[in-house]
């Protein structure tokens, strides 16, 4: 069985990680302030902890059936 195409190189697997680390900065930024904005108390927090692991969730689940 191939491996995927990310897993081949180091440099691609570096920057792919990199990618999904910036994309759960900003997924965590959107909810935080969706959740501010909604009055919710310690909604920056809170927000950010949900939005960066929604995307993480998406990330893998997409990686393990790229396979």
């Amino acid at each position: 069985m191939e491996r995927p195409f990310v897993e081949r190189n180091p440099i691609t697997r570096f920057l792919f990680g990199l990618v999904v680390i910036a994309a759960m900065m900003v997924g965590g930024r959107i909810v935080g302030e969706g959740f501010l904005a909604l009055g919710v108390p310690y909604g920056d927090w809170i927000g950010v902890g949900v939005g960066a692991v929604v995307v993480f969730v998406v990330v893998a689940v997409l990686y393990s059936r790229s396979e």
